[in-house]
């Protein structure tokens, strides 16, 4: 420590202690003004103001994985607003068809293009895909599909255990990477392109009696950050979504509300904030909840978190014991 410090700090801790305190309340104040003021700007006046992404100019067509409801055929339709013609790859073939008839009718002239594709069957299908879509042009990429546990519960209680992690595994973190592979080089040959990778706000922080769809989610998060890193300054934009929740079938079917977000409001919201944010809670009230979480230390929210899956887990299991008496009856 240099003399000046050795010499003031004895004389005045007080005013030093003051004027540290000062310095750190200032740097608080200017990054949370920062991170209000942008998330102003991205989420209610890039788009009024024509400066977001214009996914057209990308590539002709867009792909989203998981397209038949929730957050994908949100991101499919609001898409198809953008001028986009749009792959929807999913499971369901009577709901993909429902779904590009829906987008064909609201946006007319816009072309649709299914794939018929379960991500927990193995990896079979994904030559298939790739010979689908050779010919097209590919500006934009939605990795959506995933798929969540039945209901929390400890890993050794899963029930279909092996079943289930195998199924998780290849939806949540193989769809997303192979599709990521087939999608890509061509959007390097180009120098154009979006990839983005839902992800989800348990994938940035360990939550018990989820472990696995943590884990999975962790993956599709870092997987979207790293290749960023690593296609910076090639044209192509990789953007980790990690919502918190949606209304949608995955969560349950909640009622939206200001924390709880309509999917179509949530779609349009992400795809405004792409080329701003890498890594987005993908809605302003999303990054909110994230920051208020943030400012809880680590262990408080672990706490938390146990406590509230556990009551999820101990409703599930009452309701199943309930239904199990009315049969038995």
């Amino acid at each position: 420590m240099s003399g000046f410090w050795t010499e003031l700090m004895p004389k005045c801790p007080y005013t030093f202690l003051v004027n540290v305190g000062t310095f750190v309340a200032a740097l608080f104040f200017v990054k949370a003004l920062y991170f209000f003021a942008k998330n102003f700007f991205v989420f209610f006046l890039a788009e009024p103001l024509g400066l977001t992404t214009n996914f057209r100019k990308l590539g002709e067509w867009a792909v989203v994985t998981g397209a038949t409801f929730g957050i994908g055929k949100a991101y499919a339709l609001d898409l198809a607003r953008r001028g986009c013609n749009v792959v929807l790859i999913s499971r369901s073939e009577d709901k993909l068809r429902a779904v590009a008839k829906e987008i064909e009718k609201t946006y007319p002239g816009t072309k649709t293009k299914i794939i018929v594709a379960d991500f927990t069957a193995g990896d079979d299908f994904y030559g298939r895909i790739k010979d689908e879509l050779k010919g097209l042009e590919i500006g934009t990429l939605i990795n959506n599909v995933g798929m969540m546990y039945p209901y929390p519960e400890q890993f050794t209680e899963l029930p279909n255990g092996d079943t289930l992690c195998l199924d998780l595994i290849r939806c949540n973190m193989v769809a997303q990477t192979l599709m990521t592979r087939i999608v890509l080089p061509q959007m390097v040959a180009r120098h154009k392109g979006v990839v983005v990778g839902l992800s989800s706000g348990a994938g940035t922080m360990a939550v018990p009696l989820i472990a696995l769809y943590s884990a999975t989610k962790a993956y599709n998060d870092f997987f979207s950050r790293t290749l960023e890193i690593e296609y910076h300054g090639q044209g192509i934009i990789f953007q980790s979504i990690t919502p918190f929740v949606v209304a949608t079938q995955m969560s349950g079917n909640p009622t939206a509300n200001m924390f709880i977000i309509d999917a179509t409001k949530y779609a349009r919201s992400c795809l405004n904030s792409v080329g701003f944010f890498s890594r987005s809670h993908g809605h302003p009230s999303h990054a909110l909840q994230n920051w208020a979480i943030g400012r809880i230390p680590s262990f408080v929210r672990e706490l938390m978190s146990l406590s509230f899956m556990n009551k999820g887990r101990a409703e599930v299991l009452k309701r199943q014991q309930k239904q199990n008496e009315l049969k038995s009856n």
